[in-house]
C-alpha cells in the first residue's frame, strides 16, 4: 500500500517550549505532525503562528520537514510559548493564552474525507477554535485520534467529553486516564471503548510501558529501561507511531511495541524533535 494516498491533517497548536536554557519548537500537535511525517506519511497542519519572528522560524522549521502549512494561517498575535521547568526529566507546563494558535479560523477546502484527523485538548481551550475542528470532523475521516494531553487550564470536561465522543483511537497517560475514567463515569478501559465505539485506547505509563486496548483484546509492552534525559515530546513519538499502524492496518501487539520504542528514544534526547530509531522507521518502509 502506497502511504502517499494518505492524507493526514492535524489540528492545534504550533508553540515554542521555553526552557530555563534553550527554546525549542514544539507543541503535541506539531511533535506528532514531525513523527508521522517521519514515517513517509504526508502530513498537512491546521493552525496559526505569529507575524513575528519565532513564527518564520516555525514556517522554516514545516518546510524543511515538508509538512504541508497551507492551512496555517498568519495572526497579528503573537507565536505561541510555553514555560517548561524538568524535574529529573518529567516536564511541567505554564501556557501562554491570547496567542496565535488561539485563532485557528482555517476550514480546509477536502476533495476527499482524510485517512485521519489528529486533535487534543488545549487548542480547544479558545471558543474560536471550535468550528474549525468541527468542520475537519464533519469530513468522516476514517481514524480520529483524540491525544488527550490534559494541561492545567487548557481543558474542561466538556472538551474531554466531545473528543471522545468524536474519536476513534484515544491515547493518554495513566494520569489523564485517571481523570478522563472520572469525567465519563467509567470503571474500565473496556466501558471507554465500548461507551464511545474505539478502535482503540492507548494508556502510557512512562517507564513502565503501555497498554493497548481494542474491542474484545489488550496488549502490554514495557521497553528495556533507558536513561530519560528530556520527556517532553515522547509521547508525540509514541502517538505518531500509534497512528501510522492504524493507517497500515499493523497487528496491534507489533504497533504497541514500535510506539513504546519510539517513546523510549525520545526521552534519551533533549528536544521533541529527534530521529525516530531506524528500526522503527524499518518497520513502516
Amino acid at each position: 500500500m502506497d502511504k502517499a494516498n494518505f492524507t493526514s491533517i492535524v489540528f492545534g497548536e504550533i508553540l515554542y517550549d521555553c526552557f530555563p536554557d534553550r527554546t525549542c519548537l514544539g507543541g503535541a500537535s506539531l511533535n506528532f505532525a514531525w513523527n508521522l511525517r517521519q514515517l513517509g506519511f504526508p502530513v498537512a497542519m491546521v493552525s496559526a503562528v505569529g507575524r513575528d519572528e519565532l513564527g518564520q522560524q516555525a514556517r522554516g522549521f514545516l518546510r524543511r520537514a515538508d509538512i504541508d502549512q497551507q492551512w496555517v494561517a498568519d495572526r497579528p498575535e503573537p507565536t505561541g510559548t510555553v514555560d517548561v521547568l524538568l524535574d529529573d526529566g518529567q516536564p511541567s507546563y505554564t501556557i501562554r493564552a491570547g496567542v496565535a494558535w488561539d485563532y485557528i479560523e482555517t476550514k480546509p477546502t477536502l476533495d476527499r474525507p482524510p485517512d485521519l484527523i489528529y486533535y487534543g485538548t488545549a487548542a480547544q481551550r479558545s471558543p474560536a477554535n471550535r468550528p474549525g475542528l468541527e468542520h475537519l470532523l464533519a469530513a468522516n475521516p476514517r481514524h480520529r485520534l483524540f491525544d488527550v494531553n490534559l494541561r492545567k487550564d487548557c481543558y474542561t470536561p466538556q472538551t474531554v467529553l466531545f473528543g471522545l465522543e468524536a474519536a476513534t483511537m484515544v491515547k493518554l497517560n495513566d494520569e489523564e486516564w485517571e481523570a478522563v475514567r472520572d469525567i465519563a463515569e467509567v470503571a474500565a478501559p473496556d466501558d471507554l471503548i465500548s461507551r464511545y465505539a474505539l478502535d482503540c485506547l492507548a494508556i502510557t505509563f512512562g517507564g513502565d510501558g503501555a497498554q493497548l486496548h481494542i474491542p474484545g483484546a489488550s496488549f502490554a509492552a514495557r521497553p528495556a529501561p533507558v536513561s530519560v534525559v528530556d520527556a517532553v515530546g515522547a509521547g508525540d513519538a509514541f502517538s505518531g507511531v500509534l497512528a501510522a499502524s492504524a493507517l497500515l492496518g499493523t497487528d496491534p501487539q507489533q504497533a504497541l511495541d514500535l510506539a513504546c520504542a519510539a517513546g523510549a528514544s525520545a526521552v534519551q534526547h533533549p528536544g521533541a524533535h529527534c530521529p525516530l530509531p531506524e528500526a522503527v522507521k524499518a518497520a513502516f518502509a
